[in-house]
């Protein structure tokens, strides 16, 4: 009798484990309901599957039919790179209409593996084309800022371009979680500028590789900028991923200009957290990006600056840089 008990508790117990880790997707918005219908359950079917293979510590298992091969091939990067949990059984969700004819759906909830305290948690966005296929799973950039990159969107043209570039930054960002070079590389031009500032003491040599003044710190200290080509940048990241376990990307506080005279080009000034297993900095992070070509945006120029010494308003801008 005891033996039956034991193993009635054990069943029950396996059965509340997996109702933990199970997370029903309900969605809202005005899509075609067989594919609404359909959408729900892919989603459904996704997270549920990630909290299955975050609980038993295993590769994600995926149905090729719901995925574009792209998004397909980015998943299992991402996964392999960092897993992770949904904590929630209930997702209701709304459905948002893009632009460009794909749905997405933003505010789903995740947690890391990771029990680093310099490791916060994350909003995934998934995105569906027309049919309901999944085509890609991004991670988030935070809510409040989502929602005030639309709130001054005057014209569909105007929200067009903006959804475009949160569309690239969110990929931009995922593909350094993934670690995917590739991207990374694809996405950079070939004469990018790319400027990384440090800071360095006094004492020590300083380098004028820009042909512009270093910034003078009050604590004896000065911010070196240091210009490196496409491939320096990609060989850099490169060996800082080879020795990293995980690499986690945060922005927050972006804004956006446009160039005056280029309409196609585009600055967007932001925060980024940077957090890996063996390395975390802040800083402001600068993008020059190129939407002549919309379904592949190009970066001209990225600068970064430590935060803990440059003020807000002295972080590079669009101003700081002539194009030609």
């Amino acid at each position: 009798m005891k033996k039956l008990l034991l193993i009635v508790l054990v069943a029950l117990l396996c059965q509340i484990i997996v109702a933990k880790h199970t997370t029903n997707v309900i969605l809202s918005g005005r899509a075609d309901a067989q594919i609404k219908e359909q959408m729900q359950a892919r989603l459904t079917e996704l997270i549920t599957e990630f909290n299955r293979a975050y609980s038993a510590q295993k590769d994600i298992i995926l149905d090729p039919h719901n995925f574009s091969d792209k998004a397909l091939k980015s998943l299992n990067e991402m996964w392999r790179g960092k897993s992770f949990i949904c904590p929630e059984t209930e997702l209701i969700l709304n459905l948002i209409k893009r632009t460009d004819g794909n749905w997405e759906v933003r505010n789903i909830p995740i947690l890391y593996e990771t029990k680093s305290d310099n490791v916060m948690d994350d909003e995934i966005v998934v995105i569906f084309d027309a049919d309901g296929v999944i085509q890609g799973v991004l991670i988030a950039l935070e809510r409040e800022k989502y929602i005030k990159m639309f709130a001054d969107a005057y014209t569909l043209q105007d929200r067009r371009l903006r959804e475009i570039i949160l569309n690239f930054l969110e990929n931009f960002r995922t593909a350094y979680n993934r670690k995917d070079l590739a991207y990374i590389e694809q996405v950079f031009s070939d004469d990018a500028l790319i400027i990384v500032g440090r800071v360095i003491s006094y004492n020590q040599k300083i380098p004028d590789r820009l042909d512009m003044p270093n910034l003078s710190l009050n604590d004896g200290k000065q911010i070196e900028y240091v210009k490196l080509s496409k491939s320096n940048y990609i060989d850099n990241l490169r060996k800082l991923f080879q020795k990293n376990r995980f690499v986690k990307v945060e922005y927050s506080d972006f804004k956006i200009q446009q160039h005056h005279a280029k309409p196609y080009i585009y600055g967007v000034q932001l925060n980024q957290k940077w957090r890996s297993s063996t390395y975390g900095d802040d800083g402001y992070l600068f993008l020059i990006i190129d939407l002549r070509d919309e379904d592949e945006p190009i970066i001209w120029v990225r600068t970064w600056q430590p935060g803990e010494f440059i003020k807000p308003g002295d972080a590079f801008d669009l101003a700081d840089f002539t194009l030609n």
